[in-house]
C-alpha cells in the first residue's frame, strides 16, 4: 500500500490488517467497497484528503478543496477572578493541545499563535462554526476567554477586499417584510425572491460579517419559523462599515454578590443580565445600559437596616427576570475591548481591562 499526499509526495506503509463492520462487531474482511467503514493500520498518520492505494498503481484521487475561513477569533486563557473554579483544564498548555487536536477532523479550520503564549488565533467557516467548538469544550471541562469574531480581509491592487457570503432565507410569507427590513442595515444584495407553498424564499449576497448576530435575530423575529443556510460566495470590495451596538454596558464596581434590593434601583438603567444572589467581580458586564456610554454601577449593595418599617415598600421589589445569553447571543453582543469567559458551568461578559481606573486613562490616551 501507498499513501499519497496531496502535494504528491508518496509515503509508503505496510497494511498490518484490514477490519470491517458486522454490526458493532469488527471482522477481518478480504476487500472493500465504496460506502464501506473499515480500520486500517500501518500508517503513523493519515489526514483528511490522503489516499491510499495499491504501491503498483499509486493513483490519487483528486482532492476536493474546502471553502477558507471567513472569520477569526482569539482563544485566550480565562485571566478573570474567578479563573479556575469550574473548569479542569484551564491552562494555555492545554487549550493549545486541544485546539491542535482539533485540526485533525475540522478541516474548515486554522489555528495560529500569536504573540502572547497565553493567546490563541482561530478561523473557522462564521460564528456558528467557532461556537460549536466552544461549546464542545466547555462541555469537556475547558476554562477560557474568547474576543469578538471578526472577518478575514484581504488586499488586492491597493483595494480592499472581504468575505461575501450567498445567504438563503425561508419563511412564512407573514414575515417577509421583517426580512427585507433587516438585511438592508447588513449590506446586503437581493439576487432572487420567489415563493414555495405558504413560504417564499430569499436569495442575498451579504458581507461576511453581515452575518454575525443574524441567526438569533431571525429567530427572533420571525418566532422560530426562519430556516437560513449560506456558502461562501467571493471575496469583494469592501462594502464600509455596519450599525454595532447602540448601547453601552452595566459594569460591576467590586465583587461580590448581588441584591435584590440593588437589582431593583439598577432596573430602570437598563437591561439586567445576572438577578439577586449572583456573584460578580469588578469589570464582569452585568446588564445593558439604556444610554450609549457605559455606566459603572454597585449590584451589590444591600439595604441599610433601620428600626423603622415602612409601610408596604419591604415587600415592593419586583425583578424583571434576568435576560440569560447563550454563547452564540454573547458572541455577538461583545465590542472589541469585551470578552466573554466561558466555563463548563458559566458564560459571563467582561471588559478586557477589569480595572476602571486603567479603562479612563486608556480611553482619554
Amino acid at each position: 500500500m501507498a499513501l499519497i499526499k496531496r502535494g504528491g509526495e508518496i509515503t509508503t506503509g505496510r497494511v498490518s490488517k484490514l477490519l470491517g463492520y458486522e454490526g458493532l462487531k469488527q471482522v477481518e474482511i478480504p476487500e472493500s467497497l465504496t460506502g464501506d467503514i473499515i480500520t486500517v493500520a500501518g500508517f503513523d498518520e493519515v489526514g483528511i484528503g490522503d489516499t491510499l492505494a495499491a504501491a503498483d498503481n499509486p493513483v490519487a484521487i483528486p482532492y476536493v478543496s474546502i471553502d477558507e475561513p471567513t472569520i477569526s477569533m482569539n482563544f485566550m486563557l480565562n485571566t478573570s477572578p474567578f479563573a479556575g473554579r469550574e473548569g479542569k483544564f484551564v491552562t494555555a498548555r492545554t487549550i493549545r493541545e486541544r485546539l491542535l487536536k482539533e485540526l485533525r477532523t475540522n478541516v474548515s479550520l486554522t489555528v495560529e499563535d500569536t504573540d502572547s503564549p497565553d493567546t490563541f488565533k482561530v478561523s473557522g467557516r462564521g460564528e456558528l462554526h467557532l461556537s460549536i467548538l466552544i461549546e464542545n469544550m466547555r462541555r469537556e471541562g475547558f476554562e477560557l476567554a474568547v474576543s469578538k469574531p471578526e472577518v478575514i480581509l484581504r488586499e488586492k491592487d491597493g483595494k480592499k477586499l472581504e468575505p461575501m457570503e450567498y445567504l438563503v432565507v425561508d419563511v412564512p410569507l407573514e414575515y417577509q417584510g421583517t426580512i427585507i427590513e433587516k438585511m438592508g442595515p447588513r449590506k446586503a444584495d437581493m439576487v432572487s425572491l420567489h415563493p414555495i407553498a405558504e413560504t417564499v424564499r430569499f436569495e442575498f449576497i451579504i458581507p461576511a460579517r453581515g452575518l454575525i448576530g443574524l441567526r438569533s435575530e431571525f429567530m427572533t423575529e420571525t418566532r422560530g419559523t426562519a430556516v437560513m443556510t449560506h456558502i461562501f460566495h467571493e471575496y469583494a470590495p469592501y462594502r464600509g462599515d455596519l450599525p454595532g451596538r447602540k448601547n453601552g454596558v452595566l459594569l460591576a464596581l467590586e465583587h461580590g454578590q448581588t441584591t435584590a434590593y440593588s437589582l431593583d434601583a439598577l432596573q430602570p438603567r437598563g437591561i439586567l443580565f445576572v438577578g439577586p444572589g449572583f456573584e460578580v467581580y469588578a469589570g464582569m458586564i452585568v446588564g445593558q445600559h439604556a444610554m450609549e456610554n457605559d455606566l459603572v454601577v454597585n449590584p451589590c449593595k444591600g439595604k441599610k437596616l433601620t428600626n423603622m418599617r415602612a409601610s408596604g415598600s419591604d415587600d415592593a421589589i419586583k425583578l424583571t427576570p434576568a435576560r440569560v445569553l447563550t454563547l452564540e447571543q454573547a458572541l455577538e453582543f461583545i465590542e472589541d475591548d469585551e470578552l466573554v469567559e466561558v466555563t463548563p458551568q458559566s458564560i459571563r461578559l467582561r471588559k478586557k481591562e477589569l480595572d476602571a481606573s486603567k479603562r479612563k486613562r486608556a480611553a482619554r490616551g
